[in-house]
């Protein structure tokens, strides 16, 4: 059964493997001990644990996760044939049939390729043209089983905690786990981080060939980052301010260290999601091509740009851009903002994330009801995706693209996760306005000024919604602040424009969204594996609600 399951984790290497494995006959087989025992074939083995890391888009289909909360439409709702954003949106959801399902199975099975390698790492011989690749390794797969077990955490809660590798032919009914509590499982990401981040260097400057592998920042950054969530009401209903105390410890840890090490706020906020490479990214993995099926430009850009135009910005998201000159909401009757012309002044970050009607895209104007109206059978909120946007890229020759990166972690994170739990544990003060206006001074933003403890929170979320928009933390953040069942429980709109010259501007609804606080905050279990469990280990249950 190992040499089995170890050929099945090895095929996408198979490639890579000396010639001699590729003149075996089909019927051997690849085993543990000439994986382990050649520090070259370890590696590649650690390799693969890296390919289930986020993407822009989702299992099954184009979908994004900005479609399944207050940040974007999904113009094309495919629910009906496979899971996506369409069903968080309306409800319709069961424990066989649910988004990210799959990810229970992916998730667990590089937690096994985890503890496979950690299991194995005696045989791994030292490099002694590299003598801290062994040790280095290690750290990787530690921060690697950590970080799957937090996307475990986030979407299940309880879970079964598995640290080293069960063969089901030796005790059948040891593979049978029941689902450990939420700080259980927290503690055993917290362990591995804490081993990882001695292992592991502090970043590739000097080894610029392995960047993008797991570093210790990294591992900071996903510490501090766990420990933000962990306070966070869904995992600390009682409000212990313990843990928001060592979770601001932990994100000024991260911080110091991405400053002192290099990482920076990049100058055009745009450009980091659009370059392969700044001093802003601390994580990222290669994002999918520009065209085709899945695409990034394909599925963002506007009809008229020969995009499919699948995935649309929402007028709520276009709201809560403040002003630039007053650095106030447009709601409040002193920021300057003109309801003929919604789309001048604003925060400079808008016009990086969201295209809109009448802006200059690839040297014309966008026109939803010309050249960029949706095709039959799409809902469109008439705005589309700046963020991630190449102009370059001509969809009908198929040219101009270059290659990017979905970013996983950056700098301007670690300074809104040090205000946030900075200001729950001490209150508002001159480091958390510090933290805030580093990076509003980055977009070109006035200072915030300072208000109450309540005030600052609303203030930081309000920032993170518009720095960190479309890059797969809303969705996550109004869970873990339990206010997604407001969020993601009420109508949603778009914008409609008529006329010329004097345009007028309405705003219809696009879709009802709905939420249950009784069970939409954690996902199902996929019933396949209550089939499978349950009947073995009765203590292993079905999430609450579903």
């Amino acid at each position: 059964m190992k040499t089995v399951h170890l050929l099945w984790l090895l095929l996408p290497l198979l490639a890579a493997c000396s010639k001699n494995y590729l003149d075996r006959k089909p019927s051997d087989l690849i085993t543990e001990e000439e994986v382990f025992r050649n520090i070259e074939n370890a590696e590649k083995f650690v390799n693969v644990i890296y390919q289930s890391l986020p993407n822009i888009y989702k299992p099954r289909s184009a979908w994004a996760l900005s479609s399944a909360t207050d940040e974007t439409n999904q113009a094309g709702d495919n629910s009906a044939s496979y899971p996506d954003a369409g069903n968080f949106n309306t409800g319709s959801m069961s424990p066989a049939n649910f988004p990210m399902q799959d990810q229970w199975a992916e998730y667990f099975g590089k937690i096994r390729s985890c503890n496979l390698f950690l299991a194995n790492y005696d045989k791994v011989p030292v490099d002694p043209n590299y003598p801290e690749r062994r040790s280095r390794l290690r750290g990787e797969v530690l921060l690697l089983r950590a970080y799957y077990y937090f996307n475990l955490v986030i979407r299940w809660g309880e879970l079964p905690i598995l640290s080293e590798v069960q063969n089901p032919f030796d005790e059948p009914d040891a593979i049978y786990y029941k689902r450990a509590p939420i700080q259980e499982v927290i503690a055993v990401i917290l362990k591995d981080l804490a081993e990882a981040e001695t292992l592991l260097p502090v970043n590739y400057t000097s080894r610029p060939n392995n960047w993008g592998r797991a570093s210790k920042m990294i591992a900071l950054a996903l510490k501090g980052r766990v420990l933000l969530y962990n306070a966070s009401p869904l995992f600390n209903p009682a409000n212990d301010q313990s843990r928001w105390t060592v979770a601001a410890e932990a994100c000024r840890a991260a911080l110091d260290t991405a400053l002192n090490t290099g990482y920076t706020l990049h100058g055009n906020y745009g450009e980091i999601f659009i370059q392969y490479f700044n001093r802003e990214v601390i994580w990222s993995r290669p994002s999918p091509g520009a065209f085709g099926d899945g695409g990034i430009d394909r599925e963002m850009n506007p009809r008229g740009a020969n995009g499919y135009g699948n995935i649309n910005p929402l007028q709520e998201l276009v709201d809560d851009y403040e002003m630039k000159n007053t650095g106030l909401p447009i709601t409040d009757p002193a920021s300057g903002y003109n309801p003929q012309r919604p789309y001048d002044g604003r925060d400079p970050r808008f016009a990086a994330t969201i295209l809109y009607p009448g802006a200059m895209w690839k040297g014309r104007l966008l026109d939803p009801n010309g050249a960029d109206a949706p095709r039959s059978g799409q809902i469109s909120t008439n705005y589309w995706p700046r963020k991630y946007q190449l102009e370059s890229v001509n969809l009908f020759a198929g040219t101009g693209a270059t290659d990017r990166k979905w970013v996983l972690m950056r700098t301007a994170e670690l300074y809104l996760n040090y205000a946030e739990a900075e200001n729950e544990a001490r209150g508002p003060g001159a480091a958390v306005y510090n933290a805030i206006n580093a990076v509003r001074a980055r977009a070109g933003m006035p200072d915030y000024g300072g208000g109450s403890k309540d005030a600052v929170r609303e203030k930081i979320r309000r920032e993170r919604r518009i720095e960190l928009a479309l890059e797969d933390h809303r969705f996550w953040d109004v869970r873990r602040w339990k206010i997604a069942e407001t969020i993601d429980n009420r109508e949603v709109h778009g914008v409609t424009v008529t006329g010329s010259g004097n345009v007028t501007y309405t705003y219809p609804v696009i879709e009802k969204r709905v939420f249950s606080a009784a069970r939409n905050y954690w996902l199902p279990v996929p019933q396949s594996e209550i089939d499978k469990v349950s009947a073995r280990n009765p203590e292993f249950k079905q999430t609450p609600g579903w």
